[in-house]
């Protein structure tokens, strides 16, 4: 679309070329920043304000480019609800691996004064298990292993 400098134009259809919105608009009508005659505004008193006037061709690519950047960002949420579920997932697994561990030591506890009470004499050594909370058998920390097995990735070699 082809406008000429001394074209008026609506006010929402000045938003749309200017990129602004309608309440800007009328806001600067009221300003004195912008005339307005019959509810249309004078195109070189936009240029002068705003700068050059988007196309209709601009507005399409600006739309378009918006409606992709939405399509990702909903992937990514998916994506991040994903993480967040078998992150929640491997916390209960973790959280049930050392209710396991606490009850083998309760009962190792139990069965040592057991012990103690039916043989006296008896000396006993004892060796305390230590659990160490964020110990990993390998370089590859908990996130790192959830996202390969979220992306079906590869375990990387060190």
């Amino acid at each position: 679309m082809r406008i000429s400098v001394m074209t008026l134009i609506s006010i929402s259809k000045a938003a749309e070329l200017t990129g602004k919105s309608i309440p800007t608009i009328y806001q600067h009508i009221q300003e004195g920043k912008l005339s307005v005659s019959n509810d249309k505004v004078n195109t070189s008193e936009l240029i002068k304000l705003y700068g050059a006037l988007k196309t209709s061709e601009d507005c399409r690519r600006e739309n378009e480019f918006l409606h992709n950047l939405t399509l990702h960002l909903k992937r990514d949420k998916e994506r991040l609800y994903q993480i967040n579920d078998l992150l929640r997932k491997s916390n209960e697994d973790l959280k049930q691996e050392k209710d396991k561990l606490y009850r083998i030591i309760d009962q190792q506890n139990s069965s040592s004064g057991q012990m103690r009470q039916i043989y006296p004499n008896i000396k006993t050594i004892d060796n305390p298990i230590k659990i160490e909370r964020y110990q990993e058998n390998d370089k590859e920390s908990l996130t790192q292993r959830l996202f390969r097995k979220l992306f079906n990735e590869k375990k990387p070699r060190y």
